[in-house]
């Protein structure tokens, strides 16, 4: 006959094997995640250095004409308003 102290100490041993079990699975599943990540990292077609440049010199002009045209916009209103 087993005793409940025997009772607990095995109910222990399965809790600290089901959390083994769960670390395990997930250190293989974030494995696997970090295989998934460097292989489509390795279809990426990168852009050229060329097209680096003209694209963040599109993104600057864009930022710089919608920057004016909010401040004209806010300006325009201010004045219809009468809050500036």
């Amino acid at each position: 006959m087993k005793s409940t102290n025997d009772g607990d100490k095995d109910k222990e041993k399965e809790k600290l094997a089901e959390r083994s079990a769960d670390a395990q699975r997930r250190w293989k599943n974030a494995q696997a995640g970090v295989r998934s990540i460097v292989s489509e990292m390795k279809r990426v077609t990168w852009p050229s250095r060329d097209e680096w440049v003209s694209a963040t010199m599109l993104t600057v002009g864009l930022v710089v004409i919608v920057a004016l045209w909010t401040s004209l916009i806010s300006a325009i209103a201010g004045k219809i308003f009468g809050t500036q």
